[in-house]
């Protein structure tokens, strides 16, 4: 399975106070309707659920040597395609492994996970310091051997969309999971060029501002402002920014936004770590 990464957008509220540290413009958007609702309570029950299958691997195995494998298979397929190779991205494996192993351990082979939640959401909330979205293939195999990372790339090999996405020229960097679990393979890969990334990992949960703070800090490379988003809201991602909401940062569920000029009139809207104000 292969999905590019969705587009999302933004709402919320928040403080001046990273502005007065001199960490450039912070900005919030009104909050607009979307079909898809998420409860708090859901966020912080998947992002536990994520850390717990990194630690069990849903009951599986994680397949470290297959992992590394499948990027020295990518590379050379890219090669032999034209395209760049694509360095190997910590975060994005740690991403990639988190779901391998929930497929696994809940037993579906899906981008969506039963919750509702997709790839970008899980980028967001597990790599605390990149600047940016994936796109993710899925693999599933059942066999009574081990499955190799040659196997696993004939699958996605047969798939014309999958083999696209692994190929995608803008591509720069990847990480696999890969999670065996009795006669069963789930193979997850994530693939992406990063916009950036934080100075420091940002808490899922933000319990004060001054963590906010420390992660703008250093960032690279230099956001001239930021926004908080609602992570399910599109509507208002490309409206126009327009200063930062005084007052505290009200509690609830956020995705931080740097915004990149492009020219002199426009700017893109990029994404980054969601978190938790408690």
């Amino acid at each position: 399975m292969q999905t590019p990464a969705p587009s999302r957008g933004l709402h919320g509220g928040l403080s001046r106070r990273a502005l007065l540290a001199g960490l450039g413009g912070l900005a919030a958007l009104p909050a607009a309707a979307h079909p898809l609702a998420i409860s708090e309570d859901a966020w912080l029950g998947y992002e536990a659920r994520l850390g717990r299958r990194l630690q069990d691997a849903g009951g599986g195995r994680f397949q470290a040597a297959t992992e590394r494998e499948l990027l020295a298979l990518t590379n050379t397929a890219r090669r032999a395609a034209g395209a760049a190779s694509c360095g190997w991205n910590e975060e994005l494996a740690r991403v990639a492994r988190a779901h391998a192993a929930d497929l696994a351990g809940r037993g579906y082979v899906e981008h969506l996970s039963p919750e509702g939640f997709d790839p970008t959401h899980r980028v967001g909330l597990l790599a605390r310091r990149m600047i940016g979205s994936a796109s993710e293939n899925i693999a599933f195999r059942r066999a009574g051997d081990p499955t190799s990372a040659a196997e696993l790339m004939g699958i996605w090999r047969r798939s014309t969309p999958h083999w696209t996405n692994l190929l995608r020229p803008r591509h720069a960097q990847a990480g696999f999971g890969v999670v065996a679990k009795g006669e069963r393979t789930y193979a997850v890969g994530l693939y992406a060029r990063p916009d950036g990334a934080l100075g420091a990992p940002l808490p899922f949960r933000l319990a004060g501002e001054g963590d906010l703070s420390s992660a703008l800090r250093e960032t690279s490379p230099h956001f001239e402002s930021y926004a908080l988003a609602d992570p399910l809201d599109e509507a208002a991602a490309r409206a126009r920014l327009e200063g930062a909401a005084a007052g505290p940062l009200p509690p609830g569920v956020y995705q931080l936004r740097p915004r990149r000029r492009m020219d002199a009139g426009r700017y893109q809207v990029l994404w980054g770590p969601i978190f938790v104000r408690v």
